[in-house]
């Protein structure tokens, strides 16, 4: 479930990269960025979530091994 915060119009949806004009914006929350309400739950965000969890360890190598 999204967390919901108080409305700031410089924030873009992380999905379609549009301002949020909505009086709350909701963050996603495992990105913990903002998406919009036509975003909300789509396809789109599940692809453009994972993607974003899957780019975070891209270039590293663990030493420990």
């Amino acid at each position: 479930m999204p967390q919901i915060h108080k409305v700031n119009k410089s924030i873009k949806c992380f999905v379609c990269e549009k301002a949020i004009q909505d009086n709350e914006v909701k963050y996603h929350t495992k990105v913990n960025m903002p998406v919009c309400e036509k975003c909300n739950g789509s396809e789109k965000e599940k692809l453009k979530a994972a993607q974003l969890l899957d780019g975070l360890a891209e270039g590293f190598v663990c030493g420990c091994i």
